[in-house]
């Protein structure tokens, strides 16, 4: 269903990415139009015709996806767990994955990712007191 709401920018499952970071001023989008109108045009055309949307709407909806994919598909879920009733992205994969029986096996992944991504930022941390460390025992001024 997330990766659903992104088909309609393309033929293919996902468009060529134009590298913008998150913290851009959203230039994903004019620039995708500047360089390659065709394509641009085929995907906003796509989204019109499969749901409805204006010109300006689609042109609106396929800039945001091309600024930040990553979070255009996080928003999207989590609209459409909300649509579902749920309060949160999460609560909605959770819930959704229990109605097939998978419930348990979504909550330990969830708690792995969580884990996983706690060791990483602990140990990034970790690095950079060693080195601020480090620097400041051999700084001799």
């Amino acid at each position: 269903a997330i990766i659903g709401s992104a088909s309609a920018f393309s033929v293919q499952p996902f468009p060529p990415r134009v590298a913008v970071s998150s913290t851009s001023l959203n230039v994903g989008g004019p620039l995708k139009k500047l360089l390659n109108k065709g394509d641009y045009e085929e995907k906003v055309n796509n989204l019109m015709k499969q749901k409805g949307y204006t010109r300006e709407q689609a042109e609106k909806e396929y800039d945001l996806f091309l600024d930040n994919p990553e979070n255009f598909a996080l928003q999207k879920g989590e609209e459409y767990y909300k649509s579902l009733g749920y309060k949160s992205f999460m609560d909605g994969v959770i819930g959704e994955a229990e109605k097939e029986g998978k419930g348990d096996e979504v909550r330990a992944r969830i708690a792995e990712f969580k884990k996983q991504s706690q060791l990483k930022a602990y140990a990034v941390i970790a690095f950079f007191i060693c080195v601020l460390t480090y620097l400041n025992l051999t700084y001799e001024p």
